[in-house]
């Protein structure tokens, strides 16, 4: 397991009404470092992860980062143990989410992480929040939870949509495209990034040639590909989840060349090997997250239930089991109260540490830590956003398969 520094990639700061400020200085654990930690925990996990749905395919390697973190920390023995019940979230055409929810709750759960979907977390989020319960998402990406009215309960290892539309929009116009077409769903995670999106475009000179929206679980995209496509643009951007699949086959039809497609995280690892029907080498996709490192990587497969197509927030989804953890222990408590007090505290500012072993350690000496992850550095702000975060970028060679090519460390500011 590696730690990133800000040094390992290109980097972008984002200033502006729109983006987050970074508090002056770090925050102190409600009544300091605990004194108590060494006594035994028990945490009881909850998750609302893609089983079923039009996002399924995040389901397994988020499932396999809790469980991964779950077995590191009741391996090292240092004073807390975990349990974890796994639920499906379904999509937002379902109720599922808030069922598994409900069964979460009732379970006594102090923490759940999840769901994928900004959507479908906006399903469940008053619930759980308003019941005292810490809700974790390791792939909610909408702007709108950045002031949700949440009590303090709700947190995100995945970066806004703020930082992934604008290192998009970067890509897009160092790439040399001068005219864009936009196709992209309507829901909080499509309107978020289609608008941040296009802001990044626009100040950088790009033209936006068309856009057009669709509704979530749509099947036929003939009349908005062929309305984009009149527009002759030399880059078409889908902000989608499965559809893709369909999309794609329908861009074929139209003799379209997939060099000239953009995706992102919700569509990234959509389209796998398997998929004979279109070929979308070329095609290059935005993905929240580090590059899985290597060792991650198969210690992710290793858990998993299943062979791992994609990796994709595997690492945020590991991140923030370790930190929820972390939290309690610092705090003495299980409680969502105490989890919630104490998050924010063990991502930054004091001594940095990289495994749940270490910085329980450090807690158990009674120090401060600063939790700095697979995923990045981390560090929530007072909305329980992430700071600072890596937006790695993805492209397809010939038979469906892709290949990291850069990832870009992003802060807001």
């Amino acid at each position: 397991m590696r730690a990133f520094t800000k040094g390992a990639a290109a980097g972008i700061a984002l200033v502006g009404s729109a983006a987050l400020f970074l508090a002056g200085c770090s925050s102190t654990p409600s009544g300091g470092a605990s004194t108590s930690a060494a006594a035994d925990l028990t945490l009881k996990l909850g998750t609302i992860l893609p089983q079923t749905g039009t996002l399924a395919v995040l389901g397994p390697p988020e499932f396999a980062g809790v469980d991964l973190a779950v077995k590191e920390i009741n391996d090292a023995g240092k004073g807390i143990s975990v349990e974890v019940e796994h639920k499906d979230s379904g999509d937002t055409s379902t109720d599922i989410a808030t069922q598994s929810a409900t069964a979460l709750l009732a379970d006594g759960v102090s923490a759940i992480i999840g769901a994928a979907s900004s959507g479908v977390s906006k399903t469940f989020i008053d619930q759980v929040t308003g019941a005292g319960v810490v809700q974790l998402s390791p792939a909610n990406t909408s702007p709108d939870f950045t002031n949700y009215k949440d009590g303090g309960y709700y947190f995100r290892t995945a970066p806004s949509d703020v930082l992934q539309g604008r290192i998009l929009g970067n890509k897009i116009a160092q790439d040399g495209k001068t005219n864009v077409a936009i196709l992209y769903m309507n829901d909080a995670y499509g309107t978020g990034l289609e608008e941040n999106l296009k802001k990044s475009l626009t100040d950088q000179g790009v033209t936006i040639s068309g856009e057009q929206i669709f509704e979530p679980g749509a099947s036929d995209f003939t009349t908005a590909i062929q309305t984009l496509l009149a527009g002759n643009p030399d880059a078409l951007v889908v902000i989608s989840f499965d559809e893709l699949k369909t999309i794609a086959e329908q861009l074929k039809g139209q003799g379209f060349d997939f060099a000239n497609l953009y995706g992102t995280d919700g569509n990234f690892g959509v389209i796998t090997p398997d998929d004979k029907n279109v070929d979308i080498a070329g095609a290059q996709f935005t993905n929240p997250g580090v590059i899985a490192p290597d060792d991650f990587a198969e210690k992710l497969q290793s858990v998993a239930s299943t062979k791992l197509d994609v990796y994709s927030y595997g690492a945020e989804a590991y991140d923030g089991t370790i930190l929820i953890a972390l939290a309690a222990l610092q705090g003495g408590a299980t409680d969502g109260a105490t989890i919630k007090d104490n998050l924010k505290s063990v991502s930054e500012g004091g001594t940095a540490c990289t495994t749940f072993a270490e910085c329980a350690d450090l807690i158990a000496a009674g120090t401060d830590i600063d939790y700095n992850g697979v995923s990045g550095p981390i560090t929530f702000d007072d909305n329980g956003d992430p700071t600072e975060a890596y937006i790695s970028i993805y492209k397809y060679t010939a038979g469906n398969e892709n290949e990291a090519i850069d990832q870009v460390y992003g802060k807001l500011e």
